[in-house]
């Protein structure tokens, strides 16, 4: 079967029938869209940006951080938390590196997996048509009839199942999007007033600010809860989606 705009006539003998679209099967099994987009970028963007968060509190000025509550002080956990979030305080600039680098990784993967989709989208037409084709001639050939309305049932349902994939796919590449706008907006505004905020709270103790470091960095936490509630929201697993049946 061809696999460029046009396809195939449909053959006359029972292996040629049982074969038909087999090429353009093969070409959606090579592209492989399920197995393109991974999680693990995405949320490892949020776990960097945890850190930096930790690492904003760490650095707000001490009436400006939350309250640690009873139990944590304690049993010393608060004192833990501190020196945890002091040495973070430090690496504040090591970690925004590293929340870059998260950011590009996650949105080369979703660039790689955009394209996979794009390349999937002509095949998907194609075995659309062949389903068609061969579905078409079942009322011309009595001898074949038969055979040749399985062979379009497995290709509508081999259809069926990559097209539903690339549908869940292209919803999670939506979402990792979200999430890459959340970090953007936390990286380009939300951090910078946070810096200029922090530093003009020490500078000038007590002073009132309309918007203070401590506002921001709440701001960024509902980001992050943000990030986290988007990557929940997952697409089913391959075993929930159509099984492909043999011809």
């Amino acid at each position: 079967m061809s696999t460029g705009d046009d396809i195939d006539a449909v053959p006359d003998d029972a292996a040629g029938i049982s074969a038909y679209g087999d090429a353009v099967i093969a070409e959606l099994a090579a592209i492989d869209i399920a197995d393109t987009l991974d999680a693990a970028p995405a949320a490892a963007l949020v776990a960097r940006l945890r850190d930096l968060h930790i690492a904003m509190r760490a650095a707000l000025p001490l009436r400006g951080r939350p309250r640690a509550g009873l139990f944590a002080r304690l049993t010393g956990r608060d004192v833990i938390d501190q020196h945890e979030a002091e040495a973070l305080g430090a690496r504040m600039g090591v970690l925004l590196i590293d929340a870059d680098r998260a950011a590009a990784a996650l949105r080369a993967d979703i660039a790689a997996h955009r394209a996979r989709l794009a390349a999937s989208a002509p095949a998907l037409d194609r075995l659309d048509r062949a389903a068609a084709a061969v579905r078409a001639g079942s009322a011309e050939d009595e001898v074949h009839q038969d055979l040749r309305l399985r062979r379009a049932q497995h290709l509508d349902t081999v259809r069926a199942t990559h097209a539903l994939s690339a549908r869940q796919l292209q919803l999670i590449a939506e979402q990792h999007e979200a999430v890459l706008a959340h970090y953007r907006n936390v990286r380009d505004v939300l951090l910078p007033l946070w810096r200029q905020r922090a530093v003009g709270e020490r500078a000038v103790q007590g002073a009132a600010q309309a918007v203070t470091a401590a506002d921001i960095e709440v701001d960024v936490a509902h980001a992050l809860d943000a990030m986290t509630a988007t990557l929940a929201r997952r697409a089913p697993d391959r075993a929930d989606r159509p099984k492909e049946t043999d011809a």
